[in-house]
């Protein structure tokens, strides 16, 4: 659902736990999924206290303006491309400069891996005094993605490609916090673009990486440091995923569902749909 805090050209989006629900089946999704999302601009008197925490990690990134957080006992004074995040479990409290409210992005994130993709400490927040230009711009190009994918609805692909914008954008800000190259995580945004873009024909890895000019090793690596998952698995969970969305609001047989997808043998698609599922295509479609 859609709530407001009553900031002039603010969004706020809070996924219903009933979605969630729904959603989680899918391995990539439990792994990291965002709860939480939104963009308060010049947010006067924004004010938030949590005394037992948070249930799921929360990230605030200020793009203008002035804040103060308090986590735990420690305080960190945001202000202008300073971001920070926050464990969950651990009290805070978190409000905008009466003279210079904050423009903040900010996210309520939870997975079975949100821990690691974090790479900090559960138990103390993570600040960022000031990223760098670059950091920047792929920082609000991210929570843009995020925020858009959401305004239409909470449909599974925006879940979906949510979780891995996230997953992408914490992947790059711990690679740059350990100052190594975000070139890594630029070829996964590509490499996931590109899958997206060719979902409906035969996908192998050398495809993707012939399209970005790298090899397949190092395509492969940073995938999975950013993802958590290979290429190939990914490229068949999304798959896998279009195959239930015309399994469930279509009547085109399985067969034809296979081949729209480049599977040339069906009852190679069936198993692979039911290891993803737990059913096979038949089954999953009578029972809706």
């Amino acid at each position: 659902m859609r709530r407001l805090q009553d900031f002039d050209n603010e969004y706020l989006f809070v996924l219903p736990k009933d979605v969630l629900q729904d959603y989680i089946f899918s391995p990539i999704i439990a792994n990291l999924y965002v709860t939480d999302l939104g963009f308060f601009p010049n947010a006067q008197y924004h004010y938030v206290n949590r005394e037992r925490g948070s249930a799921g990690w929360v990230i605030i990134f200020c793009t203008g303006g002035s804040g103060t957080v308090i986590v735990d006992d420690t305080t960190y004074h945001l202000h202008q491309y300073s971001l920070i995040i926050m464990p969950p479990g651990i009290k805070h409290t978190y409000y905008a400069s009466k003279d210079d409210p904050w423009d903040i992005y900010w996210l309520h994130f939870r997975g079975k891996l949100a821990e690691e993709y974090v790479n900090v400490s559960p138990k103390q927040a993570h600040f960022i005094d000031h990223l760098t230009n670059e950091q920047v711009n792929s920082t609000m190009r991210q929570f843009w993605q995020m925020i858009k994918s959401f305004i239409p609805g909470f449909s599974y692909d925006a879940v979906f490609y949510v979780s891995q914008v996230l997953g992408v954008l914490l992947a790059t800000l711990a690679m740059d916090e350990a100052k190594a190259s975000t070139q890594g995580s630029n070829y996964v945004d590509a490499a996931i673009h590109y899958i997206y873009q060719h979902i409906d024909e035969p996908i192998k890895l050398a495809d993707v990486a012939n399209a970005l000019g790298i090899s397949t090793s190092y395509l492969s690596r940073k995938f999975r440091e950013v993802v958590n998952a290979s290429v190939i698995a990914f490229i068949t969970s999304i798959k896998m995923k279009r195959a239930s969305h015309y399994l469930q609001y279509t009547n085109v047989p399985i067969q034809q569902v296979a081949r729209r997808l480049g599977y040339t043998d069906s009852y190679y698609f069936s198993r692979v749909f039911k290891k993803e599922f737990g059913l096979s295509p038949q089954h999953f479609r009578n029972r809706l």
